[in-house]
């Protein structure tokens, strides 16, 4: 409704407050539907902002919703009250309130979308995954010392690994070990708020392909770490202004073609390098017009939803602590990311502990609340992973995951997407049923996403994810016959 006619959008929002959507407590019960999919009709009603309160951070940041409330902009409504016209859909509902909210901003916070207990797990593994890393870094220092190899010592000193890249204002983008525990939990990835929001973003609510374009954790250092991860003269500057990417066409505006969520595993606030914008800079022929800019706090658990053209810049973290941040990018299926090109060399000795990453087309459904954030292999350390890397196996020799690895490397970003197998499966009734496996698809989100469409119980996940990685496996092995 809101693509069809830009003149039913709300204004372009001046304040943190006003990009703040979500669904309300009814649409949250666990268990519920995903959102924008509830059949209950006080469920699709925005509420008020009745027992709701506020905490503003310093340069106008929100903070969070008090008592774990949370609901859609309070902003938002008021513009429903004021205009009761054609402007606005009569039959407004939180979802397609947010809908439009990103439309005209191009951002938007959503709080509490993940559980406190799961994004302690995704903070645990990203700091050990940093503390990894940095130990590797410092490996293959005295390695291009030893050696004397000027190139291995200048990716060293930039930063320039396919696992660890550093980044202007003291970050450290790391993509490590993104199909194990929990990155590959179905409740992340096809999250009941967030999937359905962005598949509908991106023309997809009706059916379609989504793709997972990468996945990462942005690290914001603080000013007390040293420089043997990043440069000294980074310490105090936040990033510089940028764009993720440009329009796809140059002659008018088109919908979201890539959509950034960030998921912050601690408090973002005012002093630890948030994220800041300029809301409406994502519209064709505004990147440079609007000058309203502020940053968005908020509180570890809650999302951050970002255009891919919008004007943005991560703050300078100027605590004493390091600032992780999930990152997930989601795409229209034909999109490829020719801008935004990382190292294809691997930082890691070991290549068995360091799959590449490869994007995956994304055809499930969105979990239902504050489901699927189990591990479904019920082992934090060596979940399922993706296809096109070869699991930890006793039986399997270094060489050839190696080969397995720079096989699949080559192929990377080609957008071909094929099929590696397909499973037969009998169910208690005796209905036959096939699972079709392809390139890039992790075990655990299509025996999740099967499990949901047959209505069978999750006790199944873990079974049929276990089956689904060993062909995986054999496939693997197979390749290099």
């Amino acid at each position: 409704y809101f693509l069809q006619s830009n003149d039913k959008l709300p204004p372009v929002a001046t304040n943190p407050e006003e990009c703040i959507i979500g669904p309300n407590i009814e649409e949250r019960l666990d268990g519920a539907p995903s959102w924008g999919n509830s059949s209950n009709e006080q469920g699709s009603k925005m509420m008020n902002n009745n027992g709701r309160k506020r905490k503003q951070c310093s340069q106008d940041a929100v903070d969070h919703l008090d008592d774990g409330e949370t609901n859609s902009s309070g902003s938002i409504s008021k513009i429903e009250d004021s205009k009761k016209d054609d402007k606005i859909p009569t039959k407004s509902s939180t979802f397609n309130q947010g809908v439009g909210t990103f439309l005209s901003s191009g951002c938007c916070i959503i709080p509490n979308v993940l559980p406190p207990s799961f994004v302690s797990s995704c903070k645990q593994k990203a700091t050990s995954d940093l503390s990894f890393l940095h130990s590797e870094l410092q490996s293959r220092k005295k390695e291009a010392i030893a050696t004397n190899s000027p190139h291995l010592l200048a990716a060293v000193q930039r930063g320039d690994f396919r696992e660890l890249v550093k980044r202007d204002g003291k970050r450290c983008d790391v993509r490590f070990q993104l199909d194990r525990f929990p990155f590959t939990c179905p409740g992340l990835i096809y999250n009941s708020i967030i999937f359905p929001l962005v598949r509908e973003l991106l023309g997809c609510g009706g059916g379609g392909e989504v793709s997972l374009l990468y996945a990462g954790v942005m690290w914001a250092l603080s000013d007390e770490k040293n420089d043997s991860v990043c440069p000294a003269q980074q310490q105090r500057q936040p990033q510089k202004w940028h764009g993720d990417g440009g329009h796809l066409f140059h002659h008018a505006h088109m919908p979201p073609h890539c959509i950034n969520v960030f998921y912050p595993l601690v408090d973002i606030t005012p002093d630890n390098g948030g994220t800041e914008f300029i809301p409406g800079s994502h519209i064709f022929g505004q990147f440079d017009m609007h000058k309203n800019e502020f940053g968005l706090c908020c509180k570890a658990g809650d999302a951050i939803l970002f255009d891919y053209r919008v004007k943005h810049r991560g703050g300078a973290n100027l605590s004493i602590s390091d600032r992780p941040v999930l990152y997930l990018a989601y795409a229209k299926s034909f999109f490829r990311d020719a801008g935004n090109v990382r190292s294809g060399n691997s930082l890691v000795s070991s290549p068995s502990l360091s799959p590449v990453w490869v994007s995956r087309m994304l055809s499930g459904e969105p979990m239902r609340m504050n489901c699927g954030f189990e591990d479904c292999n019920g082992n934090a350390i060596t979940s399922s992973s993706p296809a096109n890397a070869m699991a930890t196996n006793p039986t399997t020799t270094n060489d050839e995951i190696t080969a397995a690895a720079e096989g699949d490397h080559q192929a990377q970003g080609s957008g071909e997407r094929w099929v590696l197998f397909q499973m037969n499966i009998e169910l208690d009734s005796g209905d036959p049923q096939t699972i079709t496996v392809h390139n890039g698809d992790v075990a655990s989100e299509v025996s999740s996403q099967f499990c949901k469409s047959k209505n069978l119980s999750d006790d199944f996940i873990p079974l049929l994810t276990g089956a689904i990685q060993q062909q995986i496996d054999a496939y693997m092995l197979s390749k290099k016959q």
